[in-house]
C-alpha cells in the first residue's frame, strides 16, 4: 500500500492542501516552521510523488523496530536486552528507538521505522491515546507487538503484560498483614496503563483490611528516583504520619529510602517500604529492598517470538498474556 498525502497530512496535524503546496514546492500560505515539519515527515515516509512508483509491500528486511521510553530505567535496559539476544539468535537485527516518555518521538519513530521497511516492531508506547501513526501500522500491515503498556484504540497483533493489580496488591497486602495502618503509594502517571492497573492493586488490599482509600496518601510521580524522594518530602511538609511506603517501581523506592533516611525514619522499623520490578541495586542498596520480581526475561522473549511468528505469518494463540510477578521478600519490610 502506497504511503499517501491524506497519511503526511494526518502526521503533521495538517490540510492536504498545505502538503501538496510543500511538495510541489509552492510557499503561498505556508509558514516556515510548518513547512518543515511537513518536509521533514515526507523524507521520512521516503515519499514519492511518482504515481507509478512501487507501492509498500511488507518486506522481509530481517529487521524489527523497537520503541520503549527510558533506557536508563533499569526495567527497560533488560528488556532491551531479552529482546535484541532472542532476535539475533533467530537471524534479525534490531532498531532501538528511546522515546525519553515523548508521544511525538515515538511517532517519529514509527515513521522511520515505516520508511525502512522493518518486518514488525515492539512497542512500549507513551502516549495517552492511539496516534495516526500507531494506525498506519495496520495499514501497512507491519506487525506490532504491545509490551509492558497497553494502549487504548490501538490495533495490535498482540501483547505481552504483567499482572500488574496482583503484584500490588500482594506487596501491599503484606504491609496490612503486619499491622500496618497508612500505607503510603507511590504512583507512575495516571495516563499510563502500567500506573492505573497497580493503584487498582492498592486499592484491593485496602478494601480487603476495611481501610479506607485516602486520597492524600497517593502522590504521583515519573517513575524516577527523584520523584520517589520528591514524594516523601511533600508527606513530610504536609505533616502526613504513616507506616508504610508501597512504590510502583523500584526506583521510585530507592528515592522514597533516601528520603525516610534524612528524614531520620527507621526502616522497616518506623516505616515499611516496597518496590516493584526488581532491578539489580533493588538487592545491594541499605537494607536491601523487598519488591515485586517482574518476569522481564520471559516477557522480552515472548514479545520476540510474538513479533518473529507474527511476522512468519503465524497468528498468536493468546491475544493477551499475562505474566504473573512475585513478591520478593528482604529487609526494608518487617
Amino acid at each position: 500500500m502506497r504511503i499517501t498525502v491524506e497519511d503526511i497530512a494526518r502526521l503533521a496535524g495538517v490540510s492536504k492542501a498545505t502538503v501538496s503546496r510543500v511538495i510541489n514546492g509552492n510557499p503561498t500560505g505556508v509558514g516556515e516552521k510548518t513547512r518543515e515539519r511537513v518536509q521533514k515527515i515526507v523524507d521520512e515516509l521516503n515519499y514519492q510523488t511518482n504515481p507509478f512508483a512501487k507501492n509498500y509491500t511488507p518486506s522481509h528486511s530481517k529487521t524489527i523496530g523497537l520503541i520503549i521510553p527510558d533506557v536508563t530505567n533499569p526495567f527497560f535496559s533488560e528488556l532491551v536486552k531479552a529482546i535484541e539476544n532472542f532476535s539475533s539468535d533467530n537471524g534479525y537485527v534490531v532498531i532501538f528507538g528511546n522515546t525519553n516518555s515523548s508521544p511525538e518521538k515515538e511517532s517519529r519513530y514509527l515513521s522511520t521505522f515505516i520508511a525502512k521497511k522493518v518486518d514488525g516492531i515492539i512497542l512500549t508506547s507513551s502516549a495517552k491515546e492511539c496516534l495516526d501513526s500507531h494506525h498506519l501500522l495496520e495499514k501497512y500491515r507491519i506487525p506490532c507487538i504491545l509490551l509492558d503498556r497497553t494502549l487504548p484504540g490501538m490495533q495490535y497483533t498482540a501483547g505481552v503484560f504483567a499482572d500488574n493489580q496482583l503484584a500490588t496488591y500482594r506487596s501491599c497486602e503484606m504491609m496490612l498483614s503486619h499491622g500496618a495502618q497508612k500505607v503510603v503509594f507511590l504512583s507512575g502517571p495516571m495516563d499510563i496503563s502500567t500506573a492505573k492497573e497497580r493503584i487498582e492493586g492498592y486499592r484491593a488490599a485496602l478494601e480487603k483490611y476495611g481501610i479506607p482509600f485516602d486520597e492524600s496518601l497517593i502522590k504521583y510521580g515519573t517513575y524516577s528516583v527523584e520523584s520517589g524522594y520528591g514524594a516523601i518530602m511533600e508527606l513530610e511538609r504536609e505533616g502526613q504520619r504513616y507506616d508504610g511506603v508501597v512504590a510502583a517501581n523500584d526506583t521510585m523506592a530507592l528515592g522514597a529510602i533516601r528520603a525516610l533516611r534524612e528524614l531520620a525514619y527507621r526502616i522497616p522499623e518506623d516505616v515499611e517500604v516496597a518496590g516493584f520490578d526488581n532491578i539489580d541495586y533493588a538487592q545491594m542498596c541499605d537494607p536491601p529492598l523487598t519488591t515485586v520480581q517482574q518476569p522481564t526475561i520471559e516477557m522480552g522473549r515472548k514479545a520476540a517470538q510474538l513479533l518473529l511468528d507474527a511476522i512468519d505469518g503465524k497468528p498468536p494463540k493468546e491475544k493477551n498474556v499475562r505474566l504473573l510477578p512475585r513478591l520478593v521478600i528482604r529487609k526494608t519490610t518487617k
